[in-house]
């Protein structure tokens, strides 16, 4: 079967206390249909909503094992605490890790997370924050730390800002896709499947990866699409910051 889309699965919120259960039925259907994601891994979680489990020992081999079986790893942020009230590039909502602080306290951030990774053997140059907050200092804070490329923004096609590419995140979940084709990110937090206000997301992602088995593909992969006009894309998140602020009442 000829691939019509390329759809890059992300997961969120790894950490070494993570709900290790629903993480695992989400490894065993990525297994089964032959198929990695993009996983973002917390350098040094502080976030009491993911001290779900008790922590893992050995969790960060394991990581190390998952990138040696072509998984992408990705720096979720650093501690995933919401300390400011800021929006960013691609979010109206003010509560942030990045967005808003100055430059000199987001490259400390960055680094240091970057840091805890190296330390345990993890390089990536592969970024995104939590809750989708980053600004212009985030991105150039992330360019000195040897970053090149962010999974988040609004815009239609990946383009160049501050010397990193940045990769459209546009839908949580499960994407809308087209019969057209196109590049699409689909996003997931395993430990929300729980949740009754969730529905069955467990089911619909296991039924999505069995029917678009053909079109997931590695973050190697989805990285070689074309990246559009940068000013172009600039205009379409700024209309998308416009149109989110009205529907969430932020004006």
């Amino acid at each position: 079967m000829n691939r019509i889309n390329n759809i890059l699965l992300r997961f969120d919120d790894i950490c070494p206390t993570m709900n290790w259960a629903q993480w695992r039925r989400a490894k065993e259907v990525l297994d089964s249909v032959g198929v990695t994601a993009m996983l973002g891994v917390i350098p040094d979680n502080h976030d009491p909503a993911l001290n779900i489990d008790a922590q893992q020992d050995g969790f960060w081999e394991y990581i190390k094992q998952l990138q040696s079986e072509g998984f992408t790893i990705a720096m979720h942020g650093y501690q995933h605490v919401f300390d400011i009230q800021a929006a960013g590039l691609s979010t109206p909502k003010k509560h942030s890790e990045f967005a808003g602080h100055p430059y000199k306290e987001q490259y400390r951030r960055i680094s240091e997370g970057k840091r805890i990774l190296s330390e345990h053997g993890i390089d990536t140059d592969v970024f995104f924050a939590p809750a989708h907050s980053y600004d212009d200092n985030t991105l150039a804070a992330l360019a000195e730390c040897g970053f090149k490329y962010i999974s988040d923004g609004k815009s239609m096609k990946p383009y160049m800002r501050k010397n990193i590419v940045c990769f459209p995140e546009l839908t949580g979940g499960l994407p809308r896709l087209n019969r057209y084709g196109n590049y699409f990110t689909a996003v997931f937090h395993a430990h929300e499947w729980v949740r009754k206000d969730r529905g069955d997301m467990f089911g619909k992602f296991k039924e999505f990866c069995m029917e678009h088995r053909s079109e997931i593909v590695s973050f190697d992969e989805y990285k070689k699409q074309p990246l559009g006009f940068s000013y172009i894309q600039r205009g379409t998140e700024k209309m998308y910051m416009c149109l989110s602020a009205i529907k969430h009442g932020l004006f």
